[in-house]
């Protein structure tokens, strides 16, 4: 009897295995065991020949072997016989768009499977590809796409390279890195090292100075797999121009333009190795083919506007060019300011708007005086400054807008601190020797509006004022304010109103960038004047301006006190001086070490700029006082130190900084010279 009931339980079984033959060959298909799925597929439809779970299987296993044709026939069957098989319309519509290049016959049979099971991850992902590679839609809406399938099967590797790509595409190069990270984590066989170096080059053209070796490598990698890949060969063009290999940059960017005259990494790369051969008019047609391609990227815009600037003179293309460029960045420019104006009027207390602005007015007037040349210099290093109406009205306008709304908001302190930087000009914004206030007016300004705040609005300004004020009082070359417990006091009052105080670290002010280094700097110019005023007690007693009893270059009817205390403020001021060149010459350097991507280091050129000036008005106030009595020696010494640095070209759109040719002149004035 047992064996009778177990025959007749196997018997039992029998169709009930064959009933579900769907399961065990997808799983076989999912192994790739393709022959073995085959084999099982033909051993059902011989006997079952209109089973529509094992002919779902196998429209699966057309599919997979590319036999569009015989996929779509099978599916259209199965599809007739049961409308929601989301197996078949999923493989109907791969071979629409891969068969028959239907793409809009493609996103609609996946858009049904979705219909369907809205997390069937074959046809999320396949729809995905769909609008992606039928360019169907937007953009927007594949990246969406493929969001979607990840959200469904985040172990999809090509989901994620594909997404990356988009990121890239979109400029959104953080993103991109960390999808095809992941995506190279998951398959290491997949082809996007390329990819990955691109997002790599933009996050260091954008900055990110840690990415630059990984991009070389990856481009590397790239082109072991593929030699004609024009993106990697390009980006490796870029890091040999980066490492002052000219041979080889031009070579691979040679062979990227022939591989891909549209890339327009190609043209970046030509267009640099060109200009380094000094073919200016070669380097402008490269980076305008690179500009016609990506015309919103802002690093191509930047270097093509360079190499319009810099070709303009020789070539008339490049000067139309340059012209039109400059009215659209001018026109960009004027519309962001007057797009802040309304945040500062939005937000009245917020610094960092203000900041904004400010230097987006400074930017616009910058751009004004580049396009129209308003600044050149002589062949023996001489400035020559033209009249520029647009100019003139524009910083007219900037010095009218602060002062009108401090007269509108006279106890806000954050307007106070901003409309400080116009205290040294008349009423058409034009600075001058003649419009300088005294440090003394300065310090009182300051202190009035360090009185305005309340204890709530306005900190980070108020502690910038307080940090200011103590600037002030540390000015050792500057008798009349000079005062280094003052200068600690307020130094400690900005540390109280606002502790965290950071500044810009490319922005140097005569407290110093910090609450804490403004405290430190005081401390060192406090025992440095201490140990001067002995010094010159010493002198005092000895009856002579110097140790040795006397000093090279001293001057016939210079009264003897006079000249010893032209001795002891050189003694202050000089450390000063030098410690600015030292700054200075160090960042010149960093900006040099940049080689071909020096044009990267705005933050940097800004810095130089702001140690120039400062060395500068040091200088001046200095030789005003005690020039006349000072030794010519030391006369002598002091200029040329700040001629040492002072000859410093600053090459703002290019990033270059370098020593002019030739020496400035006795007339030396600015800096830049």
């Amino acid at each position: 009897m047992r064996i009778t009931i177990l025959f007749l339980v196997v018997l039992l079984c029998v169709p009930a295995a064959f009933s579900q033959p769907g399961a065990d060959i997808a799983a076989m298909i999912d192994k790739g065991e393709l022959d073995a799925a085959a084999a099982r597929i033909e051993a059902v439809l011989k006997t079952r020949p209109n089973d529509l779970k094992t002919l779902s299987q196998k429209v699966r296993l057309l599919v997979i072997k590319k036999q569009f044709a015989e996929t779509e026939a099978l599916a259209n069957r199965i599809i007739a016989r049961d409308p929601k098989n989301k197996i078949a319309l999923n493989a109907r519509g791969v071979a629409k768009r891969d068969g028959r290049k239907d793409f809009a016959g493609a996103l609609a049979d996946f858009d049904k499977a979705l219909a369907i099971d809205a997390e069937y991850p074959q046809a999320s992902f396949n729809r995905a590809i769909t609008l992606y590679s039928g360019k169907l839609g937007k953009k927007s809406e594949a990246l969406d796409a493929f969001s979607s399938a990840i959200e469904i099967n985040p172990e999809n590797a090509t989901a994620r390279a594909m997404r990356g790509r988009l990121f890239n595409e979109f400029g959104r190069y953080k993103l991109a890195l960390l999808d095809l990270n992941k995506a190279l984590a998951l398959n290491k066989g997949l082809p996007i090292y390329a990819d990955r170096a691109y997002a790599q080059l933009l996050l260091y053209v954008a900055g990110d100075r840690s990415v630059w070796q990984n991009a070389a490598n990856d481009a590397e990698t790239a082109l072991r797999a593929d030699p004609s890949n024009a993106t990697a060969l390009a980006i490796r063009s870029l890091v040999k121009f980066s490492r002052s290999d000219k041979t080889g940059s031009a070579a691979d960017a040679q062979k990227a333009f022939e591989i891909d005259p549209n890339n327009y990494l190609t043209r970046m790369a030509l267009g640099y190795v060109k200009r380094l051969n000094k073919d200016l008019a070669g380097a402008f047609d490269e980076f305008e083919a690179a500009y016609k391609i990506v015309p919103n990227s802002t690093w191509v815009v930047d270097d093509f506007f360079e190499a319009a600037r810099q070709a303009k003179d020789t070539y008339p293309k490049a000067a139309a060019a340059y012209r039109e460029l400059s009215a659209r960045k001018i026109t960009r420019q004027r519309e962001r300011v007057e797009l802040l104006k309304l945040a500062v009027a939005d937000d009245p207390w917020d610094h960092g708007t203000y900041d904004k602005l400010e230097k987006a007015w400074s930017n616009l007037l910058e751009m004004i005086e580049k396009a129209n040349d308003r600044n050149t210099w002589t062949p023996d290093g001489k400035l020559v400054t033209k009249e520029v109406p647009e100019y003139d009205v524009e910083r007219k306008a900037s010095r009218n807008y602060w002062y009108d709304l401090h007269a509108k908001s006279p106890k806000n302190v954050c307007v106070g601190y901003f409309k400080y930087g116009f205290l040294d000009t008349d009423a058409n914004g034009a600075y001058g020797e003649n419009y300088k206030k005294s440090d003394s007016f300065k310090l009182n300004y300051l202190k009035g509006e360090l009185a305005n705040y309340d204890g709530k609005n306005g900190a980070e300004c108020a502690a910038r004022v307080a940090l200011y004020i103590s600037g002030l009082h540390n000015l050792t070359y500057s008798p009349s304010v000079y005062d280094a417990a003052l200068a600690k006091q307020f130094a400690e009052r900005s540390k109280q109103i606002k502790a965290d105080l950071k500044d810009d670290p490319n922005t140097v002010d005569g407290a110093g960038s910090t609450a804490e280094e403004a405290l430190n700097n005081i401390a060192y110019w406090k025992a440095q004047d201490d140990s001067w005023k002995k010094d010159l007690e010493r002198m005092k007693q000895s009856g002579t301006s110097s140790d040795g009893g006397s000093v090279s270059g001293r001057r016939s009817g210079i009264d003897p006190a006079k000249e010893r205390a032209a001795i002891a403020a050189y003694e202050r001021v000089h450390p000063q001086i030098e410690r600015l060149a030292e700054q200075i010459i160090s960042a010149a350097g960093k900006v040099q070490s940049g080689g071909s991507m020096s044009f990267l280091y705005r933050g940097t050129r800004q810095r130089i700029t702001n140690l120039q000036r400062q060395m500068v008005d040091i200088y001046y106030k200095f030789i005003e006082v005690h020039g006349p009595n000072l030794p010519d020696s030391l006369l002598n010494h002091l200029r040329s130190d700040v001629s040492r640095v002072g000859n410093l070209r600053n090459d703002y759109t290019t990033g270059e900084a370098y020593v002019a040719n030739g020496a400035c002149s006795n007339g030396w004035s600015g800096y830049g010279c």
